[in-house]
Parts: structure tokens; C-alpha cells; sequence
């Protein structure tokens, strides 16, 4: 008799079980639905100039979005994701530097330095952009140039007053990366 209960027990618990096993399945958004909608935002597909520069990351769990995704941007090199019921937003990388490019040289009668060196890059105790720019993610923060510099020079920045250092490069006015970009 135990036996049987145990087994009658069983039988109710499995289909409540694969019940939720797949509703939880559901309850995930699909990335390949974020990166089409990039994709049609911005005119270009993943790896493409003005496009993300690489498909979102597969590990990425979201909650699914019950009404259709906000795609904004691009802003600071990226295109803003959000589903506005649930809240959460995510940033794709995008690929701006050949569209960058061709603006520049779209530009008729600008003498060009060679390859954006010398050209005034920021003054010192003005922010400056600091990226890290990578293939899947993209980061972003606000430093304090420490002295004067040129596109294509390597000088201090600070996040605070009494903050170490850090060294970046200068890669258009306003803007830097970590050295090693």
C-alpha cells in the first residue's frame, strides 16, 4: 500500500513539476528577438558598421517583456534596450567607428591631420569620457583630465580630486580609452 501511494504521489507531483519547468522557460526573454530589433533600429546587422558589434551574450537571463521592447540610441556608442512594464534596460555595443570615419571624410574643405593626430583633444581640469570598448559589453565613466592633451596622446586622468591616476588615450576631443585599445 505505501508503495502505491508513493507512485500516486509521484504521478501528481511530475506534470506539476513539467508544468513549471515550463512556464520558467517561458518567463525568459528571447535574445534573438533583442538582437533583430537592434538590427532593424539601427540600419545595420550585428558586425556590420553602425550595427551591434556582436550578438548579445547567450548567459544573459531576462524576465520575457510583456509588451514590445524600447530600442533607443545610438548613445555613447551604444543602443538601450528596455522593456518598460518590468524595468530592466541592457546596452548593445555598437560598431560607430567607420560610420565616424565616413563622416569625417564626408566633410569637405577640413584639412585632416595624420590619422586624427595633434588635433585638440581636452584641457586640463575638463571631463573627459573614459571607454572600454570589447567585443560583448561596452563601460563608460566621466574622469578629470589631469593636464592638457592632443587626439592620440596618453595623459592622467582622475575620477576624484585625490584619486590615483590612471593613464588613458585620447581618441577624439572629449573622449579617451584605457591604453592597450
Amino acid at each position: 500500500m505505501p508503495v502505491r501511494k508513493a507512485c500516486m504521489a509521484l504521478s501528481l507531483f511530475l506534470p506539476m513539476l513539467a508544468a513549471s519547468a515550463s512556464a520558467e522557460a517561458q518567463a525568459i526573454q528571447d535574445l534573438n528577438e533583442i538582437d533583430v530589433l537592434v538590427a532593424a533600429t539601427m540600419g545595420a546587422g550585428i558586425g556590420e558598421p553602425g550595427g551591434a558589434r556582436a550578438p548579445v551574450d547567450r548567459r544573459l537571463k531576462l524576465k520575457a517583456c510583456p509588451v514590445a521592447l524600447e530600442v533607443t540610441g545610438p548613445d555613447l556608442g551604444a543602443a538601450a534596450v528596455r522593456c518598460p512594464t518590468l524595468g530592466w534596460r541592457i546596452r548593445v555595443p555598437l560598431d560607430l567607428a567607420a560610420e565616424r570615419e565616413q563622416a569625417v571624410a564626408a566633410r569637405p574643405g577640413q584639412p585632416r591631420a595624420a590619422a586624427g593626430q595633434g588635433v585638440e583633444g581636452v584641457k586640463r581640469g575638463e571631463p573627459i569620457l573614459l571607454t572600454v570598448d570589447r567585443p560583448m559589453f561596452s563601460l563608460s565613466r566621466v574622469m578629470i583630465a589631469d593636464k592638457d592633451g592632443r587626439v592620440g596622446e596618453v595623459i592622467p586622468v582622475r575620477d576624484e580630486p585625490r584619486g590615483k591616476p590612471i593613464f588613458v588615450r585620447i581618441v577624439e576631443p572629449g573622449r579617451a580609452t584605457i591604453l592597450g585599445n
